[in-house]
């Protein structure tokens, strides 16, 4: 039972890191022991504040602001991959829309 939930998560984490580092100005960070997805939009020439806003008010996402976790994290966003896959394909296609892709 373990090892299938492992599993899909792993495959979440797949299909989010492969529809993320397709948005341009995203990068997926990997992962290590954990279902939190850590992305940088420093390449977005937005201000931390603007991403945050275009995640939350334009694509409709909650999101963990990565200035939380300390000096450094202010052009992250961290996204929870524990969920149903339905909602890891429906939030990359907002950010998609919202950030455009490559």
């Amino acid at each position: 039972m373990v090892g299938a939930l492992v599993e899909y998560l792993d495959e979440n984490r797949r299909i989010f890191d492969e529809g993320i580092n397709a948005i341009k100005g995203l990068k997926s960070m990997p992962l290590e022991a954990t279902y939190l997805s850590w992305v940088d939009f420093s390449e977005t020439g937005l201000a931390p504040k603007e991403v945050i806003e275009k995640v939350q008010s334009e694509a409709k996402i909650a999101a963990n602001h990565g200035s939380t976790f300390g000096l450094g994290g202010e052009q992250f966003l961290r996204f929870n991959l524990a969920t149903p896959r339905s909602r890891v394909t429906e939030a990359i296609a907002r950010l998609q829309r919202v950030f455009g892709s490559e």
